[in-house]
């Protein structure tokens, strides 16, 4: 669990990731089954592999970008420990909420 500094959990911290998290769930879900939609709809139409598997990893590149830029931040600004689980899971939610607007939503 998330601690501050003198030791303590921090249930704030917690409940904020953990909530992020599940608000990120149904939208990262839509997107790996979107991306295997492809890639297999993609293969059986005839496609070769190599042009199928990048469309299905674009699906994931939104969550996998929000989720490195948030380790990169949490690295760079030497953010307390206590803060970093939210961080992370802010990372995912951002950039699951961009992908999934930028192609479900349209």
């Amino acid at each position: 669990m998330a601690r501050t500094l003198s030791g303590k959990r921090n249930p704030l911290g917690l409940a904020l990731g953990v909530g992020q998290l599940l608000l990120a769930a149904p939208m990262l879900a839509t997107l790996a089954t979107g991306g295997l939609v492809i890639a297999v709809m993609g293969m059986a139409a005839g496609s070769s592999a190599v042009v199928a598997v990048p469309a299905a990893l674009l699906m994931l590149l939104g969550p996998l970008l929000g989720l490195g830029l948030a380790l990169l931040v949490t690295r760079v600004h030497d953010v307390p420990r206590h803060v970093v689980f939210p961080v992370i899971s802010f990372g995912l939610l951002l950039g699951t909420a961009i992908e999934y607007v930028g192609i479900f939503q349209q």
